[in-house]
């Protein structure tokens, strides 16, 4: 199925299967027993229609006219062949065959069946803030070299962003980083907005999914110097978003050197935890300076999500600017999943499944995944693709059961 196809299109019936098919239903609405029987060997080859309707309706024909035989034996053709539906026929099948239940031999398993599978929570729409499609090869030409891993092709952005000048109040109206170090050649100099301009879009440029975040400390409606501006990328090596300062080139991490994305900063800094540590990859920070930075972290804004300080959420930023975010949320986490969750979906026929896949990672090259259609239990180990490996994505259990050749289509395997 497409993206655009309904679920409910269905194959165009032949014309002269569906002429058969309506004389078909009138002789048994009408009870018309003699026509119908006479249409059996042409219902027979109307193999979806003809274990479910047209035998056990033709089964109840020949009741109708004493041929008990002949009954007996097209009812028995129809359970063999997967007929489980007494009801279609109301209470008439019982009334000439016996007990309504036990008409029904088996329901035969299905061909296919998912046992379990991947199933990502929902979250907002994420926006990776980019440059322009026709400057990125510009960009590119700008950067340091890619390393194999993204963690350390973060960190090598991270410390050249934070070299290429030093930090001043300035602005610059476009958000482009070309145009921002285009403007540092000439001897600019700009914010910590600039600096995260350029690394988030350094970051997109090579592959690895950034955007920026504006922090707020607590009483951020008053006073001076209560916002920050840094990047947060996803980092396929560890699995988890990073907070990725431009203007200090410096990441948080725990004391043990995990390092750490905002929501688990935030949580940090409203619970009173520890102070986390400061990694400076130029300059070194103490534990005074980590703290006085980590106060930006009460609450913030980015994909289009905004959140408050866990108490409540003040839109105003230094009696000033007023925030206008899309959505106002309690909790960041919305906009804060996993880039290597995969929706699973299907397609091809009864015969040939296949598995589909859907991830939000931007930079995905495709998802490892196959479906092994021999009969029993199997598990599918997914994978994403992106431009640093393969990353694991869950699994996808499912049954396969083979029909017997009389009871319908066998999978392909």
């Amino acid at each position: 199925m497409t993206a655009h196809e309904s679920p409910y299109a269905q194959v165009p019936v032949d014309p002269a299967l569906a002429r058969l098919r309506l004389l078909a239903e009138g002789f048994l609405r009408d009870k018309a027993d003699e026509d119908l029987l006479g249409l059996v060997s042409e219902l027979r080859s109307d193999a979806e229609v003809w274990p479910h309707l047209w035998a056990p309706g033709c089964a109840l024909a020949a009741a109708r006219l004493g041929r008990a035989g002949e009954a007996r034996k097209l009812l028995d053709e129809a359970l063999a062949a997967g007929f489980c539906q007494p009801s279609l026929f109301g209470e008439e099948l019982a009334e000439w065959f016996g007990d309504q239940d036990g008409l029904v031999r088996s329901v035969p398993p299905p061909s296919v069946e998912l046992l379990s599978f991947p199933d990502p929570a929902p979250h907002v729409p994420l926006e990776f803030e980019r440059i322009a499609g026709d400057r990125v090869a510009l960009l590119r030409e700008l950067l340091p070299p890619v390393h194999a891993s993204a963690w350390a092709t973060a960190k090598a952005l991270l410390t050249w962003v934070h070299t290429r000048w030093e930090h001043a109040n300035d602005h610059v109206e476009l958000i482009d980083a070309v145009h921002v170090l285009e403007r540092v050649a000439a001897g600019e100099r700009f914010a910590c907005v600039e600096y995260s301009i350029v690394l988030t879009q350094a970051l997109n440029a090579v592959g690895i999914p950034a955007r920026r975040v504006f922090l707020y400390s607590r009483d951020h409606h008053v006073g001076l110097g209560r916002s920050h501006v840094v990047s947060e990328a996803w980092i396929d090596d560890l699995g988890r978003w990073v907070i990725l300062d431009g203007q200090n080139g410096a990441y948080w991490s725990t004391q043990q050197g995990d390092p750490l994305g905002l929501p688990a900063l935030r949580h940090g800094l409203l619970k009173g935890g520890e102070v986390p540590r400061m990694n400076g990859l130029v300059e070194s920070y103490d534990e005074a300076t980590a703290s006085a930075w980590w106060q930006y972290f009460a609450s913030g804004w980015t994909t289009g999500v905004a959140w408050g300080d866990g108490a409540s959420f003040v839109p105003v930023v230094q009696q000033l600017r007023l925030m206008r975010p899309e959505r106002v949320v309690r909790d960041p986490a919305v906009a804060y999943p996993s880039m290597h969750d995969v929706a699973v979906g299907l397609a091809g026929t009864v015969r040939e499944p296949v598995l589909t896949f859907t991830s939000s990672h931007p930079y995905v090259r495709g998802v490892l995944g196959t479906l092994e259609l021999s009969a029993g239990e199997h598990v599918a180990p997914l994978a994403v693709v992106t431009p640093y490996g393969e990353f694991p994505a869950g699994e996808v259990r499912y049954r396969v059961t083979v029909p017997s050749p009389e009871s319908g289509p066998r999978p392909a395997g």
